[in-house]
């Protein structure tokens, strides 16, 4: 693995891990509004709400070459994410409502056991040399020590590559269904 750390995540990383969301979306011909509607309440959500529970690795130039953020309350995610990003989300595209709605939802039935969900991603040409794995067992650990039950995630059942790296860092599927869930009880 090249020499990185794993460093708290502070505000000036925020652009840094939008630019990475973006360098590896598996929609890259989603349209420009869209994109950052999926970053206001994908990464911003994280970075500005949850910071204590985001990481970002850096190389030995100090460039961020990717990112963890979780949320360990599922309760506090929904309460916000409803009455703060649900108003300006509505805004930007209305049909995305119900898509929001069903996804903060969908976490719910395993919420007693699986108390924080999780996103990352690593730049591309940094992958496949540790940093993956290196942030999730960063996060884990962290998340271990705050008390979270488990953590979970939802995984695209065509993204082989990143399925196998979840199942190699014990993030086993919890439930199939048009993606799949994957989860470590802590």
């Amino acid at each position: 693995m090249p020499n990185i750390k794993v460093i708290s995540f502070e505000e000036k990383h925020l652009q840094d891990i939008r630019d990475i969301n973006v360098a590896v979306s598996t929609h890259p011909n989603k349209p420009l509004e869209e994109k950052k509607l999926c970053q206001y309440l994908y990464i911003d959500y994280y970075a500005l709400n949850s910071k204590d529970n985001c990481f970002v690795a850096i190389d030995e130039n100090e460039e961020v070459v990717g990112y963890i953020i979780s949320e360990p309350n599922l309760d506090r995610y929904k309460n916000i994410i409803l009455n703060e990003y649900m108003p300006i989300a509505k805004e930007l595209r209305q049909d995305f409502e119900q898509y929001l709605y069903n996804e903060i939802n969908f976490y719910d039935r395993w919420n007693n056991e699986y108390s924080a969900h999780l996103h990352m991603d690593v730049k591309p040409g940094h992958q496949h040399q540790g940093i993956g794995t290196a942030l999730i067992q960063h996060e884990i650990e962290h998340l271990r020590q705050i008390g979270s039950s488990g953590v979970m995630l939802l995984c695209s059942k065509e993204n082989i590559r990143a399925n196998n790296f979840y199942q190699k860092n014990g993030l086993n599927i919890i439930e199939e269904t048009t993606c799949n869930i994957r989860g470590i009880k802590l």
